[in-house]
């Protein structure tokens, strides 16, 4: 494809997209959670607890499952909001940082929020179009490690940064020399439970989009390098579509892991390179850790209606 025609594709798409943006029918303003608790610091055993009270409160709209076991022997949850047999379907996952747990808890109450939406009767367009499969916390045993011992570690129980561990570019990517607390990219691509657990889940089916949440930052990552102009311009209409709602700046990464001033290797390179599929990284907050914990209920309040806008997006 020359450049120009390339441009022409690109131009035609976002401005379907664009359209699609200004006919979105708008949602309700987030109201708080009543099972997910944002007031203290959220554990893994919390998070499977509110798992099963949703699933037993919303049956037929929540249900559960596990996409694998990590390091440690612990499973890793699946939370499938809305019907499976939707022809769209996204996919959100969350702590892939261990220190970065707020955002599970921030997604876990969104999914009570759109729980108790569908089950009023509330985003009915949402819930016929698209199914979200949801890893709320993709780092269960790093979780615990920043929550009892060591309040900086991002990696895994082998010390292995799983955000560093994917198989795309995963060759060019540095960091630490040995595993510890922080980016060090494993001896192999893919040789973590998690990350397996989690390309498996991102194949299994033709996903709309991608939604990946970290912290810090109140900033919105897309594009990638190598993607196809089609993958350009649908991850770049998402970012504008979330923006509008959290009104979080967006950052183009493209060419910024050519040129060494970040990495390859993590999942969203891995989505948006590998697969060649749309997908935005949120960074959420200005703090991880304890010293956010005072932020969960705001990132959950500015980020809890994107997801429908992003189920609309791509319905239309």
């Amino acid at each position: 494809m020359t450049k120009k025609i390339k441009k022409k594709a690109v131009s035609a798409i976002l401005t379907m997209a664009f359209i699609s943006i200004s006919t979105a029918i708008p949602v309700k303003a987030a109201t708080p959670p009543t099972t997910v608790q944002m007031s203290s610091t959220y554990t893994y055993d919390e998070m499977n607890m509110d798992i099963a009270e949703l699933c037993a409160l919303y049956p037929g709209i929540v249900s559960s499952g596990s996409i694998g076991t990590t390091v440690q022997g612990r499973s890793i949850p699946l939370v499938i909001l809305g019907n499976p047999a939707a022809p769209h379907s996204i996919m959100i996952q969350a702590s892939i940082h261990g220190r970065e747990y707020i955002v599970s808890q921030t997604t876990m109450a969104t999914v009570e929020y759109y729980a108790r939406q569908f089950s009023a009767g509330n985003c009915q367009d949402v819930l016929s179009s698209t199914c979200f499969y949801i890893v709320p916390m993709a780092n269960p045993d790093g979780v615990t490690i920043a929550q009892s011992s060591a309040p900086e570690w991002k990696a895994n129980a082998n010390g292995i940064d799983l955000n560093r561990n994917f198989p795309v570019g995963w060759e060019m990517t540095k960091g630490s020399s040995a595993p510890g607390a922080a980016n060090f990219k494993g001896y192999s691509p893919a040789s973590e439970p998690e990350t397996i657990a989690l390309m498996s889940l991102a194949t299994a089916r033709d996903y709309s989009c991608y939604i990946n949440y970290h912290q810090q930052g109140n900033i919105i990552y897309y594009d990638d390098d190598l993607t196809s102009s089609v993958t350009s311009a649908l991850s770049t209409i998402l970012a504008a579509t979330v923006k509008n709602i959290n009104r979080y700046p967006m950052v183009n990464t493209s060419g910024t892991n050519a040129s060494g001033t970040t990495t390859y290797g993590g999942f969203g390179d891995f989505i948006l390179m590998g697969l060649q599929k749309p997908g935005i990284t949120v960074e959420c907050g200005s703090a991880y850790g304890i010293r956010g914990q005072s932020q969960s209920s705001s990132i959950y309040s500015r980020n809890a209606d994107t997801w429908a806008a992003a189920a609309r997006l791509f319905a239309q």
